[in-house]
């Protein structure tokens, strides 16, 4: 047998070494036609052994296809796009493709340009998108959809329609909430939303206002500094409240902080809740009431749609992916225990 080289062989190597031709190995790792079995561990063991690797620039010149999809997240550090990547991960590895994960920090228009440009080069075959911030402008995404694949992930965008996406049931995560903090006696309550013109954070709150119509709504950046922040700022023109609604969990957690460090006792004098159940959530004290969203399925489902569009050749046929949610009920939510109005 050939001596084994310091580089990874060639598939021709291969065939010579296992006696067979090139193209019964290539079909032996496709796995689309029949190989005898023993002709197969045969060449796979070689494989193993003398470290083949397909040329990925010949397969992009021969199927048009890379096998490899990307990944655009606001923050890839963040625990909640962390998740949305795993999943992604998880199902491109399934499905036997590759993933490419961007950073657009905050959807740096530079940065993101530079991802769809790998789209219009075919560097990837296909892109899963999750917003970070309003979507006011978005001339550039609209043009490399139409004409590059594309899926939505964690947030729906009214005016791309045509793009499917994969989000989870924020409406009515945000009527649970309301309903729950209702039935507990509260009355008054103020709500900090994530960025305004998310499709999240407008069917969050439109979902607690259908117990709360008349709550003060002001928006952060989901981060916890925004919660702390905004509460302090509430305090500070002594807007009374007895509940509040966090539009995710980092930004509830921010505002519990602040309220501990006014002397207020949650959930004695504030009942307070979050969005998301991130890790944190039930190791605080008391531990956060919340509604759960299963993230690493939104990043499976958006990765499965893009891919199964990809193999498809069409969208056409997509159906956006709406996922369940679930109330969380822990310490940090309890009965109104001052009268109306009061804090």
């Amino acid at each position: 047998m050939t001596e084994p080289s310091t580089k990874p062989w060639t598939m021709q190597q291969i065939a010579d070494a296992a006696g067979v031709s090139v193209t019964t190995v290539s079909h032996t790792m496709s796995g689309k036609r029949p190989v005898n079995p023993q002709t197969a561990l045969r060449i796979k063991r070689l494989i193993d052994e003398f470290g083949y690797v397909p040329d990925a620039g010949a397969r992009r010149l021969q199927s048009g296809r890379s096998r490899m999809i990307g990944l655009a997240v606001p923050d890839i550090s963040n625990w909640y796009f962390g998740r949305i990547a795993r999943g992604a991960e998880e199902m491109a590895d399934e499905l036997d493709f590759g993933l490419i994960v961007c950073s657009t920090f905050n959807s740096d228009p530079r940065r993101e340009k530079r991802y769809f440009n790998m789209l219009r080069t075919r560097m990837i075959d296909g892109l899963v998108y999750t917003a970070g911030r309003e979507m006011n402008e978005m001339n550039e995404l609209e043009k490399v959809a139409l004409s590059s694949p594309v899926v939505l992930a964690d947030e729906g965008i009214n005016r791309l329609s045509s793009i499917p996406w994969v989000t989870s049931e924020n409406y009515e995560g945000g009527r649970l909430l309301g309903a729950h903090v209702r039935a507990l006696g509260h009355t008054k309550a103020v709500i900090i939303g994530g960025f305004a013109g998310l499709n999240s954070t407008v069917e969050r709150v439109a979902g607690i206002r259908q117990s709360f119509p008349n709550a003060l709504v002001l928006n952060g950046d989901f981060e916890m500094q925004a919660g702390y922040d905004l509460v302090g700022d509430l305090l500070a023109n002594d807007v009374r409240f007895t509940a509040l609604f966090g539009g995710n969990d980092l930004m509830a957690i921010g505002a519990i902080k602040r309220l501990h460090e006014e002397g207020l006792r949650v959930p004695e004098d504030v009942t307070v809740v979050g969005f998301d159940d991130v890790e944190i959530a039930s190791v605080i004290t008391p531990p956060l009431t919340t509604v759960r969203q299963d993230v690493v399925s939104i990043g499976r489902n958006s990765a499965r749609l893009l891919i199964e569009g990809l193999e498809a050749g069409t969208f056409e046929d997509t159906a956006s992916v709406v996922l369940p949610v679930e109330l969380v009920v822990r310490g940090t939510s309890g009965p109104v225990a001052a009268p109306p109005g009061a804090v």
